[in-house]
């Protein structure tokens, strides 16, 4: 049986919410929400969002309480009082002191938040030996944990695994990407940090990133903020790409290689993905554009496999 991942509850979810079937999306994220990893403040708002347009306000309002309250999740104020779904909500006295709260505490996040990494390293380490490097960078409104979640198993093959986190935060355990200049000074700090702090194999470092943390970390790339063998992109979104062809040919000078996994329906990043493997190809650099048949903007479902295929082909 396949594991469900946070993704795969996500996209489900949303699948079940756009085809108007609002009880069965409800059931469906409430009844499957233990078994995943991933952002629970955000589950928390698909289930009092979705509730509330399923037309079972008071629920709604009950989950909303929870999550504010009790789990001290915070979501922005502005959603809060423009998104349709929770138009049924106001009616309720406290949904403006929840949206207030929910003011404070984005104002104090947004202060605070600050870039965060993790390493993870692959136990029985050797002094003085050199560990290749992979690093990898989430997507818009996840987190490092989620990424965690995708990108461990290469540890177990004696690898060092670097998760930066952004410093920008949309709500609880949300973070992006949406300032590229911002995102990648960020990425070279951690860059030089790591580099200084670990036994890295300089020669052996792989950047990967999963929707707009691929657009991170490519940008990073063609602008010589770091230095790598290759990438490996799933469902990267590249609106950028045709601004970017003119800094494809560094990767051929570099001897860079690329992978790129991407589902044949993901409406926001295949377009882009496929774009960017025939600017590659036309190049004659090196790369494989693996198209993972019915799937959307997500992970493959045997990634922990694709993943290893992915490091063989870069590090061959």
């Amino acid at each position: 049986m396949t594991r469900m991942t946070y993704t795969n509850l996500i996209n489900k979810t949303l699948e079940l919410y756009l085809q108007k079937d609002y009880l069965k999306a409800y059931n469906f994220i409430t009844e499957n929400t233990m078994k995943v990893k991933g952002n629970n403040a955000q589950i928390y708002n698909f289930r009092y969002s979705i509730a509330s347009k399923a037309g079972l306000n008071d629920l709604a309002m009950k989950i909303m309480r929870e999550a504010i309250l009790e789990k001290g999740y915070w979501y922005s104020y502005d959603y809060l009082l423009e998104d349709d779904d929770l138009k049924p909500l106001y009616e309720y006295n406290d949904f403006e002191e929840l949206a207030n709260i929910c003011k404070e505490r984005e104002i104090q996040s947004q202060r605070d938040c600050k870039p965060d990494l993790k390493v993870l390293m692959p136990n029985n380490l050797v002094d003085n030996e050199k560990y290749p490097l992979i690093i990898a960078l989430h997507g818009n409104q996840e987190n490092i944990l989620i990424t965690e979640d995708y990108w461990s198993p290469c540890v177990m093959n004696r690898r060092i695994l670097a998760l930066p986190q952004s410093s920008h935060i949309e709500f609880s355990d949300a973070y992006s990407w949406n300032d590229i200049n911002k995102g990648t000074k960020e990425i070279k700090e951690h860059y030089k940090m790591i580099l200084k702090g670990y036994n890295v194999d300089s020669e052996n470092i792989i950047i990967g990133g999963f929707s707009a943390g691929a657009r991170i970390a490519l940008y990073a790339v063609l602008n010589d903020v770091i230095q790598v063998k290759g990438f490996i992109f799933v469902g990267p979104w590249l609106p950028e790409i045709e601004e970017w062809e003119h800094l494809l040919d560094g990767l051929k000078l570099k001897g860079i290689k690329g992978y790129i996994f991407c589902g044949d329906k993901d409406k926001d990043c295949f377009e882009g993905s496929n774009k960017f493997a025939d600017m590659l190809n036309q190049r004659n650099i090196p790369n494989i554009f693996k198209v993972v048949e019915g799937l959307n903007h997500d992970y493959p479902t045997n990634f922990d496999k694709e993943l290893e295929e992915a490091i063989k082909f870069i590090t061959k």
